[in-house]
């Protein structure tokens, strides 16, 4: 186990002195993103070694990081356990990006309620360059409490409900970009192989929902549907998951109906701020099924 303890006794004022410019970059800034980057893809709560593994640092440029960082509140230090995790300054940023803010707002309570109906965890969650993204998540007293996908933390494309809903709704380049990073396995069941994939994503098309089952985590299952703009644009995700058996039974998706009404109540609130022409909504619509 590391020990942070001294950090913190001392002035706390140290430097990366590697600072440079490369390019357009800033090799100081470009190390602290990877440090934050470390949380979403290892988990919410690091060592020192982690940290540095993961964001590929020696131990002492990743230590000053961090101390910067927990300074300014953007990570917060456990001396107990020695780990580290993201502060609440990180939660103030992702409430300030203006397009998914308002997503978000209009959504909360919604999603809430579709947790609540259903004893499941409810996520929210979009395409970000090359990766499904959650935006928001949502307990009931009933669901399974879920650490693998936190808000801000990433999601191949190929595993699970909610980002086999946002590939098969992206433009045909870009899904073409996407396979060609190569696919993931998380558990046996993932699909990895692109042919098979995209066969599920016209399925997906074609239903206009999607359903996983044990391809993230074993034992558990989760469907999802689109959510579009007002102009018919595809723009993020409503999932719920939970047990296996909670979610699918007698080979169907238990909750279709409850996910379809949450996604359309959704969908008029947006149409409520922007009226789209009729073709569009019509075809907003129509991809939710009847």
């Amino acid at each position: 186990m590391d020990s942070e303890q001294d950090d913190f006794q001392g002035s706390g004022q140290g430097t990366d002195q590697g600072t440079e410019k490369n390019g357009l970059s800033v090799r100081a800034v470009s190390r602290a993103l990877a440090v934050l980057r470390s949380f979403y893809q290892e988990g919410p709560s690091l060592s020192l070694t982690e940290v540095a593994g993961a964001a590929k640092l020696d131990k002492g440029t990743a230590r000053r990081i961090l101390l910067t960082l927990v300074q300014d509140g953007f990570a917060v230090f456990d001396a107990q356990s020695q780990k580290y995790s993201l502060g609440l300054e990180i939660l103030k940023l992702a409430g300030a990006v203006p397009e998914r803010r308002d997503l978000r707002q209009l959504a909360s309570g919604i999603l809430s309620r579709l947790a609540k109906a259903t004893g499941s965890t409810v996520f929210l969650s979009v395409y970000h360059d090359g990766s499904a993204v959650c935006l928001d998540q949502f307990h009931s007293d009933r669901s399974v409490e879920v650490r693998w996908w936190i808000v801000g933390g990433q999601l191949p494309m190929n595993c699970g409900a909610a980002p086999r809903v946002l590939l098969a709704y992206l433009p045909e380049d870009e899904v073409g970009r996407v396979l060609d990073r190569g696919t993931t396995r998380l558990t046996p069941f993932t699909t990895t192989d692109p042919g098979a994939l995209m066969k599920e994503l016209a399925e997906v098309r074609e239903r206009g929902w999607s359903i996983a089952v044990d391809d993230v985590i074993e034992g558990l299952a989760a469907i999802a549907m689109p959510l579009f703009d007002p102009d018919g644009r595809m723009i993020a995700a409503v999932s719920l998951t939970g047990l296996t058996p909670h979610i699918v039974r007698n080979g169907q998706p238990a909750f279709l109906e409850e996910l379809r009404g949450a996604v359309r109540e959704i969908s008029a609130s947006l149409y409520s701020h922007s009226v789209p022409p009729l073709h569009r909504a019509a075809r907003a619509q129509s991809a939710l099924g009847d």
